[in-house]
């Protein structure tokens, strides 16, 4: 696997030229549908994950690295 190096011009890690982006996939408490939501910047993704961990509405909630 390549490594991630930060594009100063776009302020992203990419690998390859592709930005990584982190996505978080849970799934909702209520009904069981499945959601996820992407982000470029790892922290904000990183909060949201712990946030959802934490929160009650949410359940199986999984961190990737994409295109990893």
């Amino acid at each position: 696997m390549p490594d991630k190096q930060w594009n100063e011009v776009a302020r992203n890690w990419e690998i390859d030229g592709i930005p990584v982006t982190y996505r978080v996939s849970w799934k909702q408490t209520s009904d069981g549908s499945e959601h996820s939501r992407e982000f470029l910047d790892l922290d904000q993704g990183y909060s949201f994950f712990q946030d959802m961990k934490k929160g009650a509405g949410a359940y199986a909630v999984m961190w990737d690295h994409v295109p990893w």
